[in-house]
């Protein structure tokens, strides 16, 4: 059914059309390589060609990886807008666009528009936007909308019922858009001194219902996996399930449903991890991991606790601990599979993920450094394919290297654990009072 969708949009002549068949053919050959479904993966990548043909996309990947030799002379790659909108962050008055490459003012142009009691002001700017379509209701204005208007170019929409007032500000490769609250005449000073102030009465915080929201905890390795073998021959999938128990009544007392991906020493495919996620419609995944040093010389030397989340990463660290925890389901795939499968991240989901593991990460080192002293290894993105498929946000937690002498002793520490546990179920809550108030 979703195969003749996507064929379907793809055989259109709307580009909008199209790209939404190309979006398709993407997340059914994510869903094939879960499902290691060679046919439906042939019948994706088919479409990806069939489609990026039809939009003027390049095509070599998908064509490698179904074995298509090219024939003749090869394609001229067609030209790519050199900059790109990437991401949105939203602040208190203001609204920040990040694009690649610096901005010029004659790269935008500005223009307003009133139809009926709808006021418009709209910003057209040079570029592609790579995060897909996005839409905002803000405090200061009715609405926001953010689109690609057409090959080159991007459109940004502010709506409102009354004129929008707003100012432009671009610091290198930011674009910085000013909002000013509608207003009376009589609110004049308020504007010329920034101070704005609103008659109506603050909003309650929101309360969050722990009780909606599902949590899969996802013990690294199992049964003939055993994962990095430490310090006085500690078993890392001894330790993380040790954790994660844990970290799952930690969960419960606060009213969460949780679910534990395995709950004793046996295997688990990575893939069937993510798909128990998906099946049991889960808003969090979490995976749990322990670190080990490349080698004995640095045995002493690494330490520390570090989160992931999924992204191609750009460090080798975080390629070298993806590998290392990827080397069980991983070895099958070919290099293409890998990295094409990269390229369809949900950039909106690996944003999620990210605040995710700032929250987690933040939360486990304020609890451990009550009474130990411990290194902050950071908040990375890295290729795991553990965390490949889940529909929900997803991270990883190494939390501590195994290799370490002293690591490895406190790993093993029941009090150790418990303070890595309420540290990461204080962090989901966090996670959820912050999106919830966003």
């Amino acid at each position: 059914m979703r195969f003749k969708q996507a064929h379907y949009y793809c055989s259109t002549s709307n580009r909008a059309n199209a790209l939404k068949g190309l979006n398709i053919y993407k997340s059914l050959y994510v869903q094939s390589l879960i499902n290691d479904s060679q046919n439906s993966k042939k019948r994706a990548l088919e479409g990806l060609i069939y489609c990026s043909e039809k939009l003027g996309l390049p095509t070599e990947e998908y064509e490698k990886e179904l074995g298509i030799k090219r024939r003749g002379k090869a394609k001229k790659k067609p030209r790519v807008l050199k900059n790109s909108l990437y991401k949105i962050l939203l602040g208190k008055g203001y609204i920040d666009f990040f694009f690649r490459y610096p901005l010029k003012s004659s790269d935008i142009k500005t223009s307003t528009l009133k139809s009926r009691s709808i006021y418009k002001k709209i910003y057209d700017i040079t570029g592609k936007l790579t995060i897909g379509t996005k839409r905002y209701t803000l405090r200061s204005i009715k609405r926001m909308r953010i689109a690609q208007y057409n090959s080159k170019t991007i459109r940004i929409v502010l709506e409102d019922t009354r004129p929008i007032r707003s100012k432009l500000a671009i610091q290198g490769s930011k674009l910085r858009i000013y909002l000013v609250p509608s207003r009376s005449s009589s609110d004049k000073s308020a504007f010329k001194t920034g101070s704005f102030k609103s008659d109506k009465k603050p909003k309650a915080p929101a309360i969050v219902s722990n009780a909606s929201k599902v949590i899969v905890i996802d013990p690294g390795h199992g049964g003939k996996d055993t994962g990095a073998i430490g310090y006085k021959r500690k078993r890392e999938k001894d330790i993380v399930l040790s954790i994660a128990k844990k970290v799952y009544k930690e969960l419960k007392k606060k009213g969460f449903r949780v679910y534990l991906t395995r709950r004793g020493d046996y295997f688990v495919t990575l893939r069937s991890r993510t798909r128990m996620a998906n099946r049991v419609k889960a808003n969090l995944f979490l995976s749990i991991h322990a670190n080990a040093a490349p080698n004995k010389r640095k045995y002493l030397s690494m330490k520390g606790v570090e989160t992931f989340f999924l992204s191609p990463a750009r460090s080798e660290r975080a390629k070298r601990i993806a590998a290392l925890e990827n080397r069980v389901d991983m070895k099958n795939l070919s290099y293409y599979s890998k990295n094409v499968f990269l390229n369809f991240i949900n950039r909106e989901k690996t944003i999620l993920s990210n605040k995710l593991a700032i929250d987690v990460h933040r939360s486990i080192l304020a609890h451990l450094r009550k009474k130990y002293s411990v290194k902050d290894g950071g908040v990375r993105p890295g290729p795991f394919w553990v965390l490949v498929g889940a529909q929900m946000p997803s991270i990883l937690v190494e939390v501590g290297y195994i290799t370490n002498p002293t690591e490895a002793m406190r790993l093993s520490n029941p009090l150790y654990q418990r303070y890595i546990a309420k540290g990461i179920a204080e962090g989901i809550e966090n996670y959820f009072l912050h999106t919830q108030s966003r």
